[in-house]
């Protein structure tokens, strides 16, 4: 049975020292989940991130594989930080969890929140999105060498639609450090206003995942480069920025997050949730429909990739502020 304390519980010292010695105390202790569990998604309903939740609501209500009922909240603005910070501020009882992307990196590194990775209990990742760079399908681009080639040539000619301060950003700097070469950014915003961005040249390339290459491959969106492992099943002809000979490796995680303090019963509870509803064929086709590769990272390993996600993008800060000043 799994058991959860409240926070004055957890904050209680004799209380924390008689559950050490497994000393049973009536009252501070209840069934988990008796109520419904809160996901709090930081972006709009219909959305990539936001289909996610869903799906994993609906797999809850054919299998109670959580417990409960799970509701979705969604927080959209702010570059993800309204939801980021709703998650951090809950109470660590469990009832309040969601999820987000390697933004949460980025935004502490840009000093847009004071939070990172280390600020919550991290629960997993319910899969990932590869992220490449895309342009359009009448651009005089028309590889990645070609890009790389005229930002060469003329430093700052390749106009980059971007987010200032998310992955979408720090991917392309990444890019920039490792081909030694200058970018002209600008900040246009999310994926749906950066694809008609490009497609109608008014940038030359812009970050998207491998499942927004896939819903807008009849509209005149081409992907050059994947900065994924190895060439994708769904992209085959794509080639990996690795196999150009450019080392940045790059993918969108779906991070599960709980406030901090969340007891270890807990997490563990609904980490192994998780787990076992990205086993299930159904979810996993869904997830893969959606361009994702349907895997459960653990959450030691995840952690990892955090740490290195902030390491290689703390060096980037600098020149990602320009776009602000």
């Amino acid at each position: 049975m799994i058991k959860t304390l409240s926070r004055r519980a957890i904050m209680a010292a004799p209380l924390a020292a008689a559950l050490t010695l497994g000393v049973a105390l009536p009252g501070a202790l209840a069934e988990y989940p008796d109520k419904p569990v809160r996901i709090i998604v930081p972006t709009q309903a219909g959305g990539g991130m936001d289909t996610v939740a869903r799906i994993l609501q609906k797999y809850n209500d054919e299998t109670n594989f959580i417990g409960n009922k799970i509701v979705v909240i969604n927080k959209p603005g702010a570059g993800g930080t309204i939801a980021t910070r709703t998650i951090a501020e809950s109470d660590s009882d469990g009832y309040t969890i969601g999820f987000w992307h390697e933004g949460l990196i980025t935004s502490k590194v840009m000093g847009v929140v004071d939070y990172d990775h280390t600020a919550f209990e991290v629960l997993g990742a319910t899969g990932y999105g590869e992220l490449g760079l895309g342009v359009s399908k009448d651009s005089a681009i028309k590889s990645f060498q070609d890009l790389i080639d005229n930002a060469k040539a003329t430093p700052e000619s390749v106009k980059v639609a971007t987010n200032v301060g998310l992955p979408v950003h720090f991917v392309p700097l990444m890019v920039e450090k490792a081909a030694g070469v200058q970018f002209k950014f600008v900040q246009v915003g999310g994926g749906a206003k950066r694809f008609p961005s490009v497609v109608a040249k008014h940038t030359d390339t812009a970050i998207f995942g491998a499942s927004e290459f896939i819903k807008w491959a009849d509209a005149d969106l081409v992907p050059v480069v994947m900065f994924s492992e190895k060439r994708l099943d769904l992209l085959p002809d794509v080639p990996t920025a690795r196999e150009l000979g450019f080392d940045v490796l790059a993918r969108a995680n779906r991070i599960w997050l709980a406030p901090k303090g969340t007891p270890k019963e807990i997490t563990e509870h609904i980490s192994s949730a998780l787990k076992t509803a990205m086993a299930d064929p159904q979810v996993k086709k869904q997830f893969e429909e959606l361009g994702l590769i349907p895997d459960f990272v653990a959450p030691d390993t995840l952690k990892a990739e955090l740490d290195d996600w902030k390491a290689r993008a703390e060096p980037l800060v600098d020149k990602a502020m320009e776009l602000k000043k």
